[in-house]
C-alpha cells in the first residue's frame, strides 16, 4: 500500500485539514485536488507539494487520473450522496466528511453504491479520534471506573461567535450553505453528531431517544441559537443526555461518564481525563496525542489494505444520521422514537430537517 495516492474534492477549511493530515502520512500521498474555485484548488495544490495537480475544471478530471486510488470529499452536505455515487463508479474508495447526507434514502445510496462497487467508504466522525475521547474510551473499556452507568455531553459556544461570514460558501441566492437547513440538515447533523457517535460508543445498543429545542433568545447585542437538549436510553440500562447551544459569556462545554465505581470527566478534546474515585482526590490522566485526524486516516487506510471496514464505516454514519434524524422528529413530536438495530422505527427514508436553523 506504500504509495497510495490521494485526491480531495473540496478546497475549503476541511480540505486545507485533509492536505495536512495525508502530507504527515507515510503511506499515502495527495496526487490531486479538486475544486470549481481554481484559485482554492491551486492553494491546496501547491500546500500538498510533491507535484500534486490542481483541478477546476470537470470532476472526472479527478475521476479519471489512474494516480488516484481513494478521494476524500470535503463538499457541503447536500452533495455527498451524488459525489459518492461518482467516486465509486470510478472504482476509487471514499472517505466522505460528516454529516453523511441530508436522509437515509441518501444514505444507504452512498452505502450501496460502495458496496457494488467494491471500494470502501469510511465517515468522517473525527471526534472519536481526539485525544480525551479516545483515552475515555479506553478506561471504560479497561473498566476503570465499573459499569457505565451515565454519559453527559454538553457542546457549546459563545452567543454571538458564528456569523454568516463563517457558515460557509453560498449555496442558493446569496445564503451560505451552513445556516440553510435544506443544505446542511441543522446543527444536530452538522455539530452533535460526533457526541452522539461517541456516546454510541461508550453504552452500545440504543432503544430510544428524545429531544426537546429552545425559542431563538436575543439581548443584550447577542442572538442565542436553539437549545438543543436530547436524552438517550440504552439497552444495558444506561442512559446519556447531550444539550447543544450556545450562552452569553461563555463558550465551552464538557463530556463525563459515571460508571459503578467512578466517573471520568474532561472540558478539553486534548485532556486531560480526570477520573474520580470515592474517598480519593481526582486523578489527571494524559490524553493520548490529538493528531485526530491522522489517526482517522491510518483506520481508512487500513481498512483498504485489510479488505476490513474502517471503524468510521458507512453503515456508522449511517446509525449517527438515523440518531440524529430522530432527535429532530421527537423535537417536532414530542414523542420518544424507538430504536432496533441501532434504527430509529418510524423515521422514513426521504424523512428530512427543514426547520429552524440551529447554528447561528
Amino acid at each position: 500500500m506504500v504509495g497510495l495516492g490521494m485526491g480531495i474534492i473540496g478546497c475549503g477549511r476541511m480540505g486545507k485539514v485533509w492536505v495536512d493530515a495525508i502530507g504527515r502520512c507515510e503511506t499515502a500521498s495527495v496526487r490531486a485536488v479538486f475544486d470549481t474555485n481554481q484559485e482554492a484548488a491551486a492553494e491546496k495544490a501547491a500546500l500538498a507539494g510533491d507535484g500534486a495537480v490542481a483541478l477546476s475544471g470537470q470532476i472526472d478530471d479527478l475521476l479519471q487520473r489512474s494516480d488516484v486510488d481513494a478521494i476524500v470529499v470535503c463538499t457541503p452536505t447536500f452533495t455527498h450522496v451524488d459525489t459518492v455515487d461518482l467516486i465509486a463508479a470510478a472504482g476509487k474508495h471514499v472517505l466522505c466528511e460528516k454529516p453523511m447526507a441530508l436522509t437515509l434514502g441518501q444514505a444507504r445510496r452512498m452505502i450501496n453504491a460502495c458496496s457494488q462497487a467494491g471500494v470502501k467508504l469510511a465517515i468522517g466522525h473525527t471526534l472519536r479520534f481526539w485525544g480525551a475521547f479516545l483515552t475515555t474510551r479506553r478506561l471504560v473499556e479497561e473498566g476503570v471506573i465499573g459499569t457505565p452507568a451515565f454519559a453527559q455531553v454538553i457542546r457549546g459556544g459563545a452567543a454571538g461567535r458564528r456569523t454568516i461570514e463563517t457558515a460557509g460558501a453560498e449555496a442558493d441566492g446569496g445564503r451560505p450553505w451552513r445556516i440553510d437547513t435544506r443544505y446542511s440538515g441543522g446543527n444536530i447533523l452538522e455539530g452533535v453528531v460526533h457526541e452522539l457517535d461517541f456516546t454510541r460508543t461508550l453504552l452500545g445498543e440504543l432503544c430510544y431517544a428524545s429531544a426537546t429545542a429552545s425559542g431563538r433568545i436575543e439581548g443584550a447585542g447577542h442572538v442565542s441559537p436553539i437549545v438543543l437538549q436530547a436524552v438517550l436510553e440504552f439497552a444495558g440500562g444506561a442512559s446519556a443526555t447531550c444539550r447543544m447551544g450556545s450562552w452569553v459569556g461563555y463558550d465551552g462545554g464538557g463530556t463525563w461518564v459515571a460508571g459503578t465505581t467512578g466517573t471520568l470527566r474532561f472540558t478539553d478534546w486534548t485532556g486531560p481525563v480526570w477520573l474520580h474515585e470515592p474517598g480519593e482526590e481526582p486523578k489527571p490522566i494524559e490524553a493520548a496525542d490529538s493528531l485526530a485526524y491522522d489517526r482517522e486516516l491510518a483506520d481508512f487506510l487500513g481498512a483498504i489494505d485489510s479488505g476490513g471496514e474502517p471503524e468510521n464505516s458507512g453503515l456508522n454514519g449511517l446509525q449517527n444520521l438515523g440518531l440524529g434524524l430522530a432527535l429532530y422528529q421527537s423535537i417536532a413530536s414530542g414523542q420518544r422514537i424507538q430504536f432496533t438495530d441501532q434504527m430509529p422505527v418510524d423515521v422514513d427514508d426521504d424523512y428530512q430537517y427543514r426547520g429552524p436553523n440551529t447554528i447561528i
